[in-house]
């Protein structure tokens, strides 16, 4: 994936977030930037939307949060940069992935935790 990001860096403009399970890592995380860096890191966020929600992800994200809560907190930040930024799309797609396979989840834009379109409480 490093050489084929870095091999295509000019008709590229962005990089790419990869994650996964296996029997000797366990979950893990790897960024993959333009310029064909490969970082495994603890947590990555990426696109343009992403620059709206640091201080979203400095105030409220832990490590080990439950399934649950992190993915409630993942739509949450993704709403937020979906309400500041025009490229950001309009619904979210989650996956979680562990030992026993992967468990996704869709949340249409009518249906978002936070923006113009979430349910006044």
């Amino acid at each position: 994936m490093r050489r084929l990001i870095y091999n295509n860096k000019d008709n590229l403009s962005a990089g790419v977030i990869i994650a996964g399970w296996d029997p000797v890592e366990g979950g893990a995380i790897y960024n993959v930037s333009l310029g064909g860096t490969c970082l495994k890191m603890p947590v990555a966020t990426g696109g343009s939307g992403s620059i709206f929600i640091q201080g979203l992800l400095d105030a409220e994200f832990r490590m080990g949060m439950p399934m649950a809560e992190a993915r409630a907190f993942a739509k949450k930040a993704c709403a937020h940069a979906i309400t500041r930024d025009g490229s950001s799309g309009g619904v979210i797609r989650t996956v979680v992935i562990t030992e026993q396979g992967t468990d996704r989840d869709y949340t249409p834009g009518d249906q978002l935790p936070y923006g113009p379109t979430a349910p006044i409480l």
